[in-house]
C-alpha cells in the first residue's frame, strides 16, 4: 500500500474540509504503567471469578436458575473483556503507527483515513450512502465503487474484531468455562458487540441510517463519539466506557480552544455534508447541505 505523509495527510484532509482548516489530531495524555497494570489485574481478577462461576453453575445448567445465571455471567464477562480489549486494540493499534504492515494498515485506515480525511470534526455527520475506504487501495481518499468492493471491506472490517473476540474472548469461554449456556451466551453477546460496533458507528456519521439513533443512550454515545474525534486520544471505547472510565481517558466536555478550532457537538451534528467523488472514488471537496 502507499503510504501517505503527515505532511501529505494534512493537505488531504484540508482539502476536504468545508472550512479550509489544516487537520491538528489531539491526544490526550496516555495512563500510567500503573494505572494500566492495576486495571489489567482487576479486570483479570473479574474474568477469572465470572469464569469459575460458570464452572460450578455448570451442574446445575440444565435448570432454569442454573440456565440463567450462567447467560447473565456469560454476558456481563463478554462486555467486560470487550471494554478492555476495545480501549486496547483502539488506542493502541489503530491509533498508533507501527512499523508491522498489517498494524500499519490498521492505522492508515482509521487513524488517517477515517478520523483526518472522511470524517475531521467538521464533516462529522454526511449524506448517504455509507463508504468505506477498500483495504487493499493505493490511497486513503478513495472510497469502494461497487458493491462487491463495498461488502468485501466490510467483511475485513468484521474480521478485523472477530480475530480479537474468538482468541480472546469465545475460545477461552469455551476451553476454560465447561458451561455450555456461558459458552453460548459468550458467543452470542460476542456477535452482538461486533454487529454493533460497524452498525451503531455507520449511524453516528450517517444520519437516518437506523432507529437506534432515537435512543437516548445513543445520543450520549454520539457525543461521547465526536470527542474522540477532536482528542483521539480521549473516550477511545466506542460501545462500552468502561475501559475509558477505569484507565482515565473519559472525557464529558471539549476545551475552549478545542471549541475555537472544532465545532461543538451540536453544531457538528447540525451541519450536514453531502460528500463527491470522482469516477474512481477518489473523494473530492464535500458541501455543507445544512446548518
Amino acid at each position: 500500500m502507499e503510504h501517505v505523509s503527515d505532511n501529505e495527510l494534512a493537505v488531504e484532509a484540508s482539502a476536504g474540509t468545508p472550512s479550509g482548516r489544516r487537520a491538528a489530531s489531539y491526544r490526550a495524555a496516555e495512563p500510567s504503567a500503573l494505572r494500566v497494570f492495576a486495571v489489567f489485574v482487576g479486570v483479570n481478577a473479574a474474568l477469572a471469578v465470572l469464569v469459575l462461576l460458570a464452572r460450578w453453575l455448570a451442574s446445575s445448567a440444565g435448570t432454569l436458575g442454573g440456565s440463567l445465571a450462567s447467560l447473565a455471567a456469560g454476558a456481563a464477562a463478554t462486555l467486560l473483556a470487550a471494554s478492555i480489549i476495545e480501549w486496547v486494540v483502539h488506542r493502541w493499534i489503530m491509533h498508533r503507527p507501527s512499523r508491522l504492515p498489517l498494524l500499519r494498515l490498521a492505522y492508515e485506515h482509521h487513524h488517517r483515513a477515517h478520523h483526518w480525511i472522511n470524517f475531521p470534526p467538521d464533516q462529522y455527520i454526511q449524506a448517504g450512502p455509507v463508504q468505506y475506504v477498500p483495504l487493499w487501495t493505493g490511497r486513503l481518499d478513495r472510497v469502494a465503487t461497487n458493491r462487491l468492493v463495498w461488502a468485501a471491506t466490510i467483511a475485513s472490517h468484521l474480521a478485523f474484531y472477530a480475530v480479537f473476540a474468538v482468541a480472546l474472548v469465545v475460545a477461552p469461554a469455551w476451553l476454560w468455562s465447561g458451561n455450555t449456556a456461558f459458552a453460548w451466551s459468550v458467543t452470542a453477546t460476542s456477535v452482538a458487540v461486533l454487529f454493533l460496533f460497524i452498525h451503531a458507528h455507520d449511524a453516528m456519521h450517517y444520519p437516518g441510517l437506523s432507529p437506534i439513533e432515537r435512543l437516548r443512550f445513543f445520543k450520549w454515545l454520539d457525543h461521547h463519539h465526536y470527542i474522540h474525534h477532536v482528542d483521539t486520544g480521549a473516550n477511545t471505547n466506542f460501545l462500552l466506557p468502561l475501559g475509558d472510565l477505569l484507565l482515565g481517558t473519559l472525557r464529558r466536555e471539549l476545551t475552549p480552544e478545542e471549541l475555537r478550532r472544532w465545532p461543538s457537538y451540536e453544531q457538528a451534528r447540525g451541519r450536514l455534508v453531502t460528500p463527491s467523488f470522482a469516477a474512481d472514488g477518489t473523494r473530492l471537496r464535500g458541501a455543507v447541505i445544512s446548518a
